[in-house]
C-alpha cells in the first residue's frame, strides 16, 4: 500500500476536493444512493488515510440536511475504516476481500436504506420494486468502485507526469461526468454552466490545441443528462475558445461570451425574468472574470509543466542521429591524427648520419691529406676507403687511436697523428650533432606513439557511438508495468546496449526509492542492475541511469613505511576506475629513496594513471612513459608493476617492468610473478613481462616494493611468510606483511617499503 500522505496544505485541499466531490455524487441519484461509497474505496486503495477518508463519507450522508441516511453511511464507513486499517497496519496491499467489504457495505444499503422506487417506463415480465432495484443500483456502484480506483490512481499520481492509458481516461471522465451531474442536480444547471466554462478556458489555455473539444465533449454531458441542453453546444463553445486562445486569454474570453449571448437571443434568455436573466449572465461573465484575473506567471508556469509533460527526453531517433554524426565526425579526427603520425615515422631516416660520416671525411681530406706532398699518390691508390673505414671506428668508439688506423692506410700515411688529431676533432662535434639528431628523432617517434595512441582512442569511440541502439520495447513495456505495481511511476524508459553492457535510462517523478528501482529492474531484465546517475529534469521529475552491475566487486589494502631518515619516499602507488568494469592498480618504485626518487615514481604513476584512463593501448603507454623518462639529463629510472582487473570475468593483465616478484593468492595456492626486464628509463627499447590470469572468488593480487622483498632472506622466506598471514582482509594481510618486513630490518625500515593488495568478491547474486 502507499506511503500515508502527511497533512499539508496540498493534502488538505485534496481531502476538500473529494469531499466536494463526495457531496456531489450524493445527488447523483433522488433517494440518497451511496454513490460516494465508490469514490471512498477508490481513495482508501489509492492509500489516502482510511480515517479521515471514512469520517468525510459518514460526514457526506448529511448530504441531503437529513438523518435519514446517516445511519447507513456511518455503518458501511466503519466496515472500511476497520478493514483499511488492518491492511495499513499488516502493511499488506488492497487486494479482493476490501471489494467484498465494499459489496457487504452496499448490503446495508440494501437492506436499511429508505428508498423510493423509480418509476421506470419500461414494460418487463418482472417486477421491479424497492429491493430489486437497490440491488441493480448495489451492483452499479460496486463497479464504480473498481472504475473510480483506477481513475484516481491515474489523478494522483500520474496526471502530468506521463500519458494515461486509454482506460484511465474513460474512467476518469466517467468520474466527472458523475460529479458534474451531482452538481447540476443540488446547484442547478446555470451554476454548472458556470464551473464548465471556467474549466474550458483553463483548458484550452494549457493545452492550445483541438483536445479542449474533446474537453467540451464531456463537459457537456451532465447537462445534456440533467437538463436537457444539447451537446453540440458546447462544441460550439469548444471551437470558439481553440480558435481564439493562440491570441491571448481575452480574444478567448470574448469569442466564449459572443457564441454564449448569440445561444442566449435563440433560446430567448432575454425574455425571462430579472432574477434568471442575471443567473443566466452571470454563470458566463463570473468564469470568465475569473480566467482573465489569473496571474501571468500562473498560466505560464501551467502551459510549461503540460509542455514538459508531453516532451519525450529520450528519442531513440535523436539519440541515434547524434551518435551516427559524433561517430563520424570521430572517425574523421582520427584519420588526422594518423596521418600525424604516418608524417613523424616518415621523416625518421637514417640519412643524417650517413651525411655526417661524409662531412668528416671531407673535413679531414681539406685540412690534413691536400696539403701533404703524397696525396694525389694515397687517392690513386684508394686509401680513401682506410679512411672511411677509420671514421666508422671512431664514431663507433667515440674516439680513434694509432691501433685502430687500417693497415694499408698506416703503410702509406707519413702523416698518422695529423689524421687521428683531425678526425677526433670532427667525430667531437659529430657526437654533439648525432645527439641533437637523436634527440629529434626520439621526440618525433615519441609525437608519433602519441598520435598513435589518440587515432585509436578515437576510432574504438566512434565505433562503440556509431552503433544505432537495440529496441528492447517489450521488456520496456514489462517494466513500466512493474515498476507501476510498486507505486512508481515513470513516463519514459529506454533500454540500450547489449546484455554485456546493458543501460537503463527512465524518467520518474519525486522522492523515488532509488534501490526499490534497481531491484525491480534487476528482476525484470534479469541482470543485477544499480543506479549510477540521478539527474535533475525539473523540480520533482528526474532521469535514472542503470547500469549492469559487475560479477566481481574489490577489496584494496596499502600500507607504506618510508625509509629510516627520509622525508619523502620514492614509493607511489595508485588505484584507479578505468570505467564502469575495469580498475588498475599500480605500484612505481623510483631509483634510490628521497625527494628525487619520489619525484620519478610520481611522475610515472601520474602518466600511467593518465593514458589508462583515456583508454590508450597498453604498449604505448609503456612505450611513451619508457621514453620519456630517458629524456632525463640525470639517471631516471623507475621499477613499475600494473595490472587492470575486468570485474565481469576477473581477467587481470599484469605487467612488470624491473620489479621484484608479486604474488596471487588463490586459496592455499601462491603463484609467483616474476619480472626479467630492466626498469623503465634505462634503454630507449623496452621489453615488459606481460601476463593474463582468470581471478577467481576471494583470489588476491600483491605487489611488492624491492624494500618489502630485500628484507627477507630468500623467495621461500617470503611464501613461507605468506601463508601463515591470513588473505581474507587486503588491508590485514599489508599490514602483516610490513611488519614482518621491518622486523626482519631490526625495527628499522632500510629502504621505502610499501604493499599493495587487492582482493575479489562476488559483488551479488545473479538476478532470477
Amino acid at each position: 500500500m502507499n506511503e500515508r500522505k502527511k497533512f499539508n496544505f496540498s493534502t488538505v485541499l485534496l481531502y476538500i476536493l473529494l469531499f466536494i466531490a463526495m457531496f456531489a455524487l450524493y445527488y447523483v441519484g433522488g433517494n440518497g444512493e451511496p454513490f460516494s461509497l465508490a469514490l471512498l474505496y477508490a481513495m482508501l486503495a489509492a492509500g489516502l488515510n482510511p480515517v479521515v477518508s471514512c469520517l468525510l463519507y459518514a460526514l457526506s450522508g448529511l448530504s441531503g440536511f437529513t438523518l435519514h441516511f446517516l445511519p447507513v453511511y456511518a455503518g458501511q464507513a466503519a466496515i472500511l475504516c476497520i478493514v483499511f486499517c488492518v491492511y495499513a497496519k499488516l502493511k499488506k496491499k488492497a487486494s479482493v476481500l476490501p471489494l467484498a467489504c465494499v459489496a457487504l457495505s452496499l448490503a446495508l444499503f440494501v437492506a436499511f436504506s429508505p428508498f423510493t422506487p423509480y418509476n421506470i417506463p419500461l414494460k418487463l415480465p418482472f417486477s421491479l420494486g424497492a429491493i430489486t432495484q437497490k440491488i441493480i443500483l448495489s451492483g452499479l456502484i460496486l463497479l464504480l468502485s473498481a472504475m473510480f480506483t483506477v481513475a484516481l490512481k491515474a489523478l494522483l499520481n500520474k496526471l502530468l507526469r506521463c500519458r494515461l492509458k486509454a482506460e484511465e481516461i474513460i474512467f476518469s471522465v466517467l468520474f466527472f461526468v458523475l460529479c458534474g451531474v451531482g452538481i447540476c442536480r443540488i446547484a442547478s444547471v446555470t451554476a454548472y454552466m458556470g464551473i464548465a466554462f471556467l474549466v474550458l478556458l483553463l483548458f484550452a489555455c494549457a493545452t492550445k490545441d483541438a483536445s479542449a473539444l474533446v474537453c467540451a465533449f464531456a463537459l457537456s454531458l451532465p447537462p445534456a443528462f440533467v437538463g436537457g441542453v444539447s451537446p453540440e453546444r458546447f462544441f460550439i463553445y469548444g471551437i470558439a475558445v481553440v480558435l481564439f486562445i493562440k491570441m491571448g486569454r481575452l480574444p478567448a474570453v470574448l469569442a466564449l461570451l459572443a457564441v454564449f449571448f448569440a445561444y442566449g437571443y435563440f433560446d430567448g434568455i432575454y425574455a425571462l425574468k430579472t432574477s434568471l436573466l442575471v443567473q443566466s449572465i452571470l454563470s458566463a461573465l463570473i468564469p470568465s472574470l475569473l480566467f482573465l484575473l489569473i496571474p501571468s506567471p500562473l498560466v505560464r508556469k501551467m502551459e510549461n509543466k503540460l509542455v514538459f509533460y508531453r516532451e519525450k527526453h529520450l528519442s531513440r531517433i535523436a539519440i541515434n542521429r547524434n551518435r551516427a554524426a559524433i561517430g563520424e565526425q570521430l572517425f574523421e579526427i582520427s584519420g588526422v591524427f594518423r596521418e600525424i603520425q604516418t608524417t613523424f615515422a616518415a621523416l625518421s631516416t637514417n640519412e643524417a648520419e650517413e651525411g655526417a660520416k661524409e662531412y668528416i671525411r671531407g673535413c679531414v681530406i681539406e685540412s690534413v691529406c691536400k696539403s701533404c706532398a703524397n696525396y694525389r699518390t694515397c687517392m690513386a691508390r684508394g686509401l680513401e676507403n682506410g679512411l672511411n673505414k677509420l671514421i666508422d671506428v671512431g664514431c663507433a668508439k667515440g674516439k680513434t687511436s694509432l691501433i685502430d688506423i687500417p693497415s694499408d692506410l698506416a703503410e702509406s700515411c707519413v702523416n698518422q697523428s695529423g689524421v687521428l688529431y683531425a678526425v677526433n676533432r670532427q667525430i667531437g662535434d659529430y657526437r654533439k650533432y648525432m645527439l641533437e639528431t637523436e634527440n629529434a628523432a626520439s621526440g618525433r617517434q615519441l609525437l608519433a606513439n602519441q598520435a598513435q595512441g589518440v587515432s585509436e582512442i578515437l576510432k574504438n569511440i566512434a565505433l562503440e557511438q556509431s552503433e544505432p541502439l537495440t529496441i528492447y520495447s517489450e521488456k520496456e513495456k514489462q517494466l513500466n508495468v512493474a515498476l507501476l505495481k510498486a507505486g512508481i511511476v515513470c513516463s519514459e524508459v529506454l533500454i540500450a546496449g547489449d546484455e554485456d553492457s546493458l543501460t537503463l535510462s527512465l524518467v520518474t517523478f519525486g522522492k523515488a526509492d532509488v534501490k526499490k528501482i534497481a531491484a525491480i529492474a534487476s528482476h525484470v531484465l534479469a541482470a543485477p542492475l544499480i543506479i549510477s546517475e540521478r539527474l535533475t529534469l525539473s523540480k520533482d521529475k528526474f532521469c535514472c541511469i542503470l547500469h549492469r552491475k559487475p560479477y566481481f566487486d574489490a577489496a584494496f589494502g596499502v600500507a607504506t613505511l618510508t625509509k629510516t631518515g627520509e622525508i619523502a619516499s620514492g614509493d607511489t602507488h595508485s588505484v584507479i576506475k578505468i570505467d564502469e568494469r575495469r580498475f588498475m592498480i599500480a605500484l612505481s618504485d623510483g631509483m634510490g629513496s628521497g625527494e628525487y626518487a619520489r619525484r620519478i615514481s610520481e611522475s610515472t604513476i601520474s602518466l600511467l594513471e593518465s593514458f589508462y584512463r583515456a583508454k590508450m593501448p597498453s604498449s604505448l603507454v609503456l612505450s611513451t612513459i619508457n621514453k620519456l623518462l630517458t629524456f632525463s639529463r640525470e639517471e631516471t629510472f623507475a621499477c613499475v608493476d600494473i595490472a587492470v582487473v575486468d570485474l565481469d570475468n576477473g581477467e587481470a593483465d599484469i605487467v612488470k617492468i624491473g620489479s621484484p616478484m608479486g604474488f596471487i593468492l588463490s586459496g592455499n595456492a601462491l603463484h609467483i610473478l616474476e619480472s626479467a626486464s630492466l626498469p623503465l628509463g634505462i634503454l630507449e627499447s623496452l621489453h615488459p613481462d606481460t601476463s593474463s590470469y582468470t581471478l577467481q572468488e576471494d583470489d588476491v593480487l600483491l605487489f611488492l616494493s624491492d624494500g618489502i622483498t630485500s628484507a627477507f632472506g630468500s623467495s621461500s622466506d617470503l611464501y613461507e611468510t605468506l601463508k601463515n598471514i591470513p588473505a581474507s582482509n587486503p588491508q590485514q594481510l599489508a599490514d602483516a606483511l610490513l611488519a614482518k618486513a621491518v622486523a626482519l630490518y631490526g625495527g628499522t625500515a632500510k629502504d621505502d617499503m610499501t604493499v599493495l593488495a587487492v582482493r575479489l568478491f562476488k559483488s551479488l547474486s545473479e538476478a532470477v
